[in-house]
């Protein structure tokens, strides 16, 4: 198995006081658009740090990683019209998919991932308090059940449409699409 140390990992981080993620099995040895503001383009945050803002709350699967940090991102687009993360989420096979989250976790397979070290929140109160009803909202679901949701969200059936339902697809979710979406379920609307 590869070996990620902690430097290697905080150089993912926008913060550089990142916490070091890995395995609940101990298999690794914890070694310590246009519609949006410019200045928001590439991102408010690395998704690193969003990432482990949600693995502090619980050790969890990448699958349920992931679905997590596309939740953040896409209400942050609705509620609040701005990118939040430093990543595109792309409609693969089994959900909305960060590329460079993948990479950095695709090792662990299905086994969880837990966080160890320190973590220092980068975030402001508004962004924290989005992240934490994002939390309320889809925290106590498995990844396999945030796949499921975010299947039956027009987001991600749009960028799959023409794609066979196992068939490989890179192609990005639209920002646009997810900030009308989200913003119809948030105003009580039929999405």
């Amino acid at each position: 198995m590869k070996e990620t140390t902690l430097s290697d990992y905080n150089g993912m981080s926008s913060t550089g006081n990142a916490a070091f993620a890995e395995e609940s099995t101990a298999a690794y040895p914890c070694n310590i658009s246009q519609d949006y503001p410019i200045e928001y383009e590439s991102g408010k945050y690395s998704i690193f740090d969003v990432a482990n803002w949600f693995l502090s709350k619980e050790s969890m699967t990448h699958k349920k990683l992931q679905k997590l940090c596309y939740y953040a991102q896409a209400w942050c687009y609705a509620l609040k019209g701005y990118k939040l993360t430093d990543t595109t989420f792309e409609a693969w096979v089994h959900g909305p998919v960060s590329p460079v989250l993948y990479e950095r976790f695709k090792d662990f397979g299905y086994d969880t991932i837990r966080l160890c070290g320190n973590f220092i929140p980068p975030f402001d109160s508004g962004d924290l308090e989005l992240l934490e009803s994002v939390w309320v909202t889809y925290g106590n679901h498995t990844g396999n059940a945030l796949e499921a949701l975010t299947h039956n969200e027009l987001p991600w059936k749009v960028a799959r449409q023409g794609y066979e339902p196992g068939e490989r697809c890179s192609i990005p979710i639209s920002p646009e699409i997810m900030k009308s979406y989200y913003q119809s379920i948030y105003s009580g609307g039929k999405a």
